[in-house]
């Protein structure tokens, strides 16, 4: 992991990436300002073809930036970034101003079986304003889902704005539940009998009859996942191994500070020897203004050479070896 420094003295440095409108297209023409955290002006510009801008060798000094755009028929936007030594790429979106669309009723459900028994709470007494509640429940979906177009795009992007990510906010696990007359729940499942399903969701908890689901499937959070990649290479000595290899992250979110750890056993399986060593990786700067090359974004690979010794009069028979990261902001 690289030492934590800081620097006072200004330096020059690139600064370019994209202008995005909501459905992560390119956007042009919009004015782009670079700000201090007092609100000064560091450098102007504009985006041009296929949204696409570039600041060349901007003189500044080291610290929290933003950069700010704004466009005519798109409205406003804003990035935060770090400077430290390198060059930095950015992807800024502009949301459109649009109207709210007028709330449509939906669809009244199909007409149920009459029980032979009388009911002690009809279905439409479970909640309070029932229909306008599924009104907003398919306004806040329908919004995120073109939140979650932009997230999904993201590794195609140098950097995506922090501030949208924070946007999507998933639990551990949650359920999506589809209805006969087209609309789509999700919250976490709470509780299952043989004739309903009780959901958590933004808007409080929901009672539905199995007989109007259609389908019911469970989601899990995007996380890391690092993996090996194909079997290391292996140096035998008399006092001690030496591991060669590579690993990569598959997972949709970057892991940190990943480290690969080895262990060694003789043929009692008592251990012999075990040693790790963090991987060479992407450079990142933390909130905490930790800067360290250990991280691994998705889809990203990184190499890794791990002397584990031999403990003294001990004979190394087999071995094992694991992968530990972290996530952070």
């Amino acid at each position: 992991m690289a030492p934590i420094f800081s620097q006072d003295d200004p330096i020059k440095i690139n600064i370019l990436g994209k202008v995005l409108d909501k459905n992560v297209s390119g956007l042009k023409g919009a004015k782009l300002t670079i700000e201090d955290l007092n609100g000064e002006v560091v450098e102007k510009g504009k985006s041009g073809k296929n949204g696409e801008f570039k600041f060349k060798k901007v003189k500044i000094l080291p610290g929290e930036y933003s950069l700010n755009g704004i466009h005519k028929k798109n409205g406003s936007g804003k990035v935060k970034f770090i400077v430290d030594s390198v060059d930095v790429e950015l992807t800024l979106v502009i949301p459109s101003k649009i109207a709210k669309p007028k709330a449509v009723l939906p669809e009244k459900l199909p007409q149920q079986r009459k029980e032979t028994k009388k009911e002690t709470l009809k279905f439409e007494d479970y909640f309070f304003e029932y229909e306008s509640n599924l009104d907003a429940l398919k306004e806040e979906i329908d919004s995120l889902k073109s939140v979650v177009k932009g997230y999904e795009k993201k590794q195609n992007m140098p950097n995506v704005s922090r501030d949208l990510l924070d946007l999507i906010v998933i639990p551990d696990y949650q359920h999506q539940v589809e209805l006969q007359n087209g609309t789509v729940v999700s919250g976490a499942l709470l509780e299952e009998s043989d004739s309903t399903l009780t959901l958590k969701t933004q808007i409080g908890t929901l009672v539905l009859k199995k007989e109007m689901v259609v389908r019911m499937d469970e989601l899990k959070k995007p996380g890391p996942k690092v993996v090996f990649q194909g079997e290391p290479f292996i140096d035998y000595y008399p006092n001690k191994q030496i591991f060669t290899g590579t690993v990569k992250n598959i997972g949709e979110i970057r892991a940190d500070f990943v480290r690969v750890i080895a262990k060694l056993f003789d043929q009692t399986t008592t251990n012999t020897g075990t040693d790790s060593v963090f991987v060479k990786g992407d450079r990142t700067v933390y909130e905490t203004n930790v800067i360290a090359d250990t991280a691994l974004k998705p889809g990203k690979t990184a190499s890794f050479t791990l002397t584990v010794p031999i403990k003294k009069g001990k004979k190394a028979e087999y071995h094992i070896m694991d992968i530990h990261w972290e996530q952070t902001k």
